[in-house]
């Protein structure tokens, strides 16, 4: 059980430390951001952005479901996975 867990350490550092590095080199760089939308360290949020509404509203995608069931099942979805996350972490102690 002892080598499972240091196989998890390596992958978790393999993967962490790139995305450290590309997130900061991201933010250094400025990419993705729009110069005339301003909003600091809100600025790489989405919804901070002027109209937001207006792509969720339902004009830019048509679905035959409502919004607010498929915000529904986003969110269900979520609890799901962090049922199964909180389990996997249960079993991963024995």
């Amino acid at each position: 059980m002892k080598r499972n867990g240091l196989i998890v350490k390596i992958i978790s550092f393999v993967i962490l430390v790139p995305s450290f590095i590309t997130a900061v080199y991201i933010m250094a760089n400025h990419l993705g951001l729009q110069d005339s939308l301003d909003f600091g360290a809100g600025a790489y949020y989405y919804a901070d952005m002027p109209n937001f509404w207006k792509w969720t509203d339902g004009g830019a995608y048509t679905s035959p479901v409502s919004m607010w069931v498929l915000i529904l099942l986003f969110l269900l979805w979520g609890a799901l996975m962090y049922k199964l996350w909180i389990w996997i972490d249960s079993r991963a102690d024995k």
